[in-house]
């Protein structure tokens, strides 16, 4: 009896790792664990967390890339206005950098900060010697 007990027990924390893992083994590229639908649930302005903004708008959908080893993908978005806008998006730099290339605005590049199947925080540092505003925004993100 305690040896079955102790079968089962290590069969479920064999099924928990294997489940519970952040890495995917059948993805080919990290583009694989970017694709999908995430939601904006805390921007950070140069490092204070921006309170005053309603964020629940905010989606972007990120379309898996087909087949699986493409480099580039499409993507659907709803800012924090409501305003909606759609591309196509990739990986790059070593797969650091996620690029957004808007339909009508200059491509986004965001530095991946952190990565995994339930979060994903982005950057953007901007050069404050060329425009006014924050020089670092930072996004964190989690699947919807």
């Amino acid at each position: 009896m305690k040896k079955n007990i102790i079968v089962v027990a290590l069969a479920l924390a064999t099924v928990c790792s294997a489940s519970c893992s952040e890495s995917i083994p059948d993805c080919p590229s990290r583009m694989c664990i970017v694709a999908g639908g995430w939601k904006l649930t805390e921007v950070y302005i140069d490092g204070v967390k921006d309170n005053t903004s309603d964020l629940s708008q905010y989606r972007l959908t990120l379309a898996e890339p087909s087949p699986t080893t493409d480099t580039t993908s499409t993507f659907n978005r709803i800012q924090v206005s409501g305003k909606t806008d759609s591309g196509n998006w990739s990986v790059k730099n070593n797969n650091t950098i996620l690029q957004l290339l808007p339909a009508d605005a200059p491509k986004e590049q965001w530095v991946i900060e952190s990565l995994t199947p339930r979060k994903m925080i982005l950057i953007i540092n901007r050069d404050t010697g060329i425009k006014d505003g924050p020089s670092t925004i930072e996004f964190i993100l989690e699947p919807y």
